[in-house]
């Protein structure tokens, strides 16, 4: 009979965060070969994005906007969804521009696992909600989001530095673009910073309507 693949458990996921959050980036070396932190790797993605989602909620909560249920269920639930399924999309993108465009080698599978741990930071935008520095910390998680992922797709291919950050510059766009369409006045299908825009345009189009001047609120 032939043994189970061993799975990689919290407390070693847990251990691995921790590395990352100081800024240990040899964790990418480990998980790379290791086909049972795939999982794991997908459970971050999820957890942060959901997290992110929940720190956007709260912070519409806190600013009084009001429909907190309908909001939960479209940035929270639908948005965290959206925002995994593009992160997919991103990793793919990524992909087809290192091996197709710079013919370079990169195994598809060793991004996902480590590109998966590289979103820990998105976690950070739960605490969006903390007033004067939400914004800045939702930004401030969404670039280090980005900048770890480089770092993590470095890991699993020799490609030159430059042609990473084009392809993973390629991929993060679709990401954060599809997601900024996504949260609009009417709909709020982004989690995060992106529920922020949304709010924002919303509150701008109230003020065009009525015919207020903007340097006059100031």
């Amino acid at each position: 009979m032939m043994p189970l693949e061993p799975r990689m458990d919290l407390a070693v996921l847990s251990e691995r965060l921790l590395r990352l959050f100081r800024l240990d980036t040899t964790v990418f070396d480990e998980v790379r070969h290791e086909p049972a932190a795939t999982v794991p790797a997908i459970m971050v993605v999820v957890g942060a994005s959901a997290l992110a989602g929940i720190g956007g909620w709260i912070w519409w909560a806190v600013q009084g906007f009001g429909s907190g249920g309908e909001i939960f269920i479209e940035s929270v639930v639908m948005g965290s969804i959206f925002c995994v399924a593009l992160w997919i999309v991103w990793l793919l993108v990524a992909w087809v521009m290192l091996t197709q465009l710079f013919r370079e080698d990169a195994d598809w599978q060793q991004m996902l696992r480590t590109m998966g741990l590289a979103a820990a930071p998105l976690a950070l935008s739960v605490l969006m909600f903390i007033p004067g520095v939400g914004f800045g910390i939702g930004l401030a998680s969404v670039a280090l989001f980005f900048g770890l992922t480089t770092i993590a797709i470095q890991a699993v291919t020799p490609a030159n530095p430059a042609r990473v950050l084009v392809a993973n510059l390629c991929g993060f766009a679709v990401w954060a673009i599809v997601l900024g369409l996504l949260a609009t006045p009417s709909s709020h299908l982004a989690p995060g910073i992106f529920l922020v825009d949304s709010a924002t345009e919303a509150l701008s189009n109230v003020i065009d309507h009525a015919g207020v001047d903007l340097s006059d609120l100031l």
